[in-house]
């Protein structure tokens, strides 16, 4: 174990060589296929509208991958040791799984090549925005709104961008699952040709499925589909490990006795000879008749929540049993919930705050049973053990951390070490670190030092720092040439903003006759001065916020409560709203037996919010308001602790609870 894993305060860690990284995503090579998509000579000369032989993915560029379409950032990762990100369950010495919150597209582009043994992704359909805005955050809605703002194509470049990075980090003995349905499951396989190999394409899979059915004019739609691509020829799945039993009616018809080893039987001119009937039973068809849930119990309120049968025959056959599996549409956390539960190490991502904490407590709770250990989750440093004296463990189970990528808290910043928020604030401004000791951070170029304020948000900078970087830089002015100093903090006091104006006056006076010119600009981290060259990279994106933020968490005033019934109590979250600029709440969850120190939220209000209606002409889409007001029932008489925890439309989440004698 690593000394700075001991280290109690937040700590940001080294993303990997992200230049590496970008080149062995451009230089990814395409399938050699071209006998699968060549065109006859014959009718080549015949035609002229015939796309390149070898149909490359659309959106993709030679050498270039889709770095034309969706450009490289780099964006670092924020990986905060708060006992509500850094989750532990008494067994320090494993690698810790990984739950990241951010556009999957991001979060794949730090991944290091050949490092995961399967993908799963459940990514939104191709059946209209209005379906697939499941949570309501600004990150999905301006997603979905991007995606299909041109059409089918549109939404396959989008899809396309992220399974070339798929393909890049599966192992040589990976395989990747697609889940989609009717709307483009065609088109989808088509591309996944091209990207994967026709000759690597293992598998349709039908998931077969009732329920009730309004169908007018066409025969019910009971059915979705799933493809199996391997990475390479080693890709090996287990089949003796999903084996089913056989069906006896239907291999032999009715009022025959029971099948038996070597017994005659067979159809056609197979018929008298011995039927191979393995212990275990047969391996499912490519049909799986899987109920949509199998249980109340499993339920989480998540509209388009997948049965965990239907991902652990998945699992099971495409992962070896210390493999890694990864979902990077994790939603309601079905796929890392059932990974966890088989002792597979797990990787989940997905680009809404909402899905990621109902995500982060469906594990929480099964990490907890599998481990015996009451976790740190939600609890301050002084209610948990420290890492030096941990519980003694029922079994072994790795941490959970979770990790943000493109958007990034404020408040986790707070305990951050100033020389990691340092680093981290210069990799988003696209500086270079100073390594000279001068008071200067870091440079952007020869001609442009950066000072980076305090980490904690709400602290202020000292004007001392700021004499002391301006007169570092003075020896670096070169004659006839202007530099452009930056000073990035959270906030600028009155007192720095005037003190600003006397370092301008002392440049007019002093340096300017000499024909040295320089310039002195605050820049706050949270502004698009800041976030600009992301701005210069995407100039026809309309919210430019979307690829880097950094959040408020909202206010929660007051929990309230009225006893309408012997033990029923209506709850409501007073002074409640979002902090942030253009936010609005569009969650709000309840927790009615927050005791145990970790929220989670009653599927009831898993989704505590109502659509606005009449305004979707004006968003482009569904949009949410939380609802702040819920009713509970207790069981029996006693003292519970009701948490209520809330979302904004940017990411922005805050838990507040209050006592209550029932």
């Amino acid at each position: 174990m690593k000394d700075e894993q001991l280290e109690p305060r937040t700590r940001l860690e080294e993303v990997g060589d992200l230049h590496r990284i970008e080149e062995e995503s451009k230089q990814q090579e395409l399938p050699k296929q071209e006998k699968v998509f060549s065109v006859a000579k014959r009718v080549r000369s015949r035609l002229t509208n015939l796309p390149d032989p070898t149909h490359p993915p659309l959106g993709f560029v030679p050498g270039r991958g889709f770095d034309v379409v969706f450009p490289f950032i780099r964006l670092p990762e924020l990986r905060p040791a708060l006992n509500g990100d850094w989750v532990q369950f008494g067994s320090p010495e494993l690698e810790p799984n990984r739950l990241y919150y951010g556009d999957n597209l991001q979060v794949l582009r730090t991944l290091p090549s050949e490092s995961i043994d399967l993908i799963y992704i459940d990514p939104p359909f191709f059946s209209g925005e209005e379906y697939n805005v499941v949570w309501g955050d600004a990150n999905e809605v301006r997603t979905f709104n991007d995606i299909w703002d041109g059409g089918l194509d549109t939404y396959l470049i989008w899809l396309n961008a992220r399974l070339w990075e798929m393909r890049r980090i599966l192992k040589s003995t990976g395989s990747i699952v697609v889940h989609c349905d009717w709307h483009a499951g065609h088109y989808i396989k088509g591309e996944l040709d091209k990207i994967f190999g026709y000759d690597n394409f293992r598998n349709e899979i039908v998931w077969f499925y009732k329920g009730a059915d309004n169908s007018r004019g066409n025969f019910p739609r009971k059915h979705d589909t799933l493809f199996w691509y391997a990475k390479t020829e080693a890709a090996m799945p287990k089949l003796d490990v999903v084996r089913v039993p056989y069906d006896e009616k239907e291999m032999i018809g009715k009022n025959i006795p029971k099948l038996r080893e070597g017994r005659p039987g067979g159809f056609g001119k197979h018929a008298g000879t011995p039927l191979k009937i393995h212990p275990l039973g047969k391996v499912p068809e490519d049909v799986w008749h899987i109920p949509i849930l199998r249980s109340h119990h499993e339920k989480i309120g998540y509209p388009t929540q997948k049965p965990e049968e239907l991902l652990e025959r998945i699992i099971k056959a495409l992962t070896p049993d210390n493999g890694i599996a990864a979902d990077f549409f994790c939603g309601g956390g079905t796929t890392p919930a059932v990974a966890q539960r088989m002792g597979r190490r797990w990787l989940a991502c997905d680009i809404s705050r909402v899905a990621v904490s109902v995500t982060l407590d469906r594990l929480v709770k099964i990490c907890e049973e599998q481990s015996g250990v009451e976790s740190n989750y939600g609890k301050t440093a002084e209610e948990f053990q420290t890492r030096l004296d941990l519980p003694e463990v029922k079994a072994k189970v790795p941490d959970t951390r979770v990790i943000y990528v493109g958007v990034y808290p404020t408040d986790r910043f707070k305990a951050v070490d100033q020389g990691d928020f340092e680093r981290f604030i210069l990799q988003c401004y696209d500086a270079s670190p100073d390594t000279s000791g001068e008071p200067i951070s870091g440079w952007r170029n020869q001609l442009e030092p950066v000072l980076v304020g305090p980490a904690d948000p709400d602290q202020s900078l000292d004007p001392k720092q700021v004499k002391a970087f301006f007169e570092a830089s003075l020896p670096h002015l070169q004659p006839n040439t202007r530099m452009k100093a930056k000073v990035l903090a959270w906030k600028f006091s009155p007192q720095l903003n005037e003190y600003r104006k006397q370092l301008l006056d002392y440049i007019t006076k002093n340096l300017t006759p000499k024909g040295v010119a320089m310039e002195l600009d605050y820049v706050p981290i949270n502004s698009q001065q800041f976030r600009e060259r992301i701005i210069r990279k995407y100039p026809d994106a309309s919210d430019n916020e979307f690829f880097m933020r950094f959040t408020q968490p909202p206010i929660i005033g007051d929990i309230v409560c009225k006893k309408i019934g012997p033990l029923k109590y209506r709850f409501e979250a007073v002074d409640t709203y979002a902090t942030n600029l253009d936010g609005y709440l569009v969650n709000c969850q309840w927790d009615f037996d927050y005791q145990r120190g970790h929220f989670t939220a009653d599927p009831e209000y898993i989704l505590g919010r109502h659509e606005l209606k009449g305004k979707e002409e004006k968003t482009r889409g569904r949009k949410f308001e939380a609802v702040l007001v819920a009713e509970h029932e207790f069981q029996k008489r006693g003292t519970y602790q009701v948490a209520c925890r809330v979302q904004d439309n940017l990411g922005g989440e805050a838990i507040k609870s209050v006592d209550i004698e029932a």
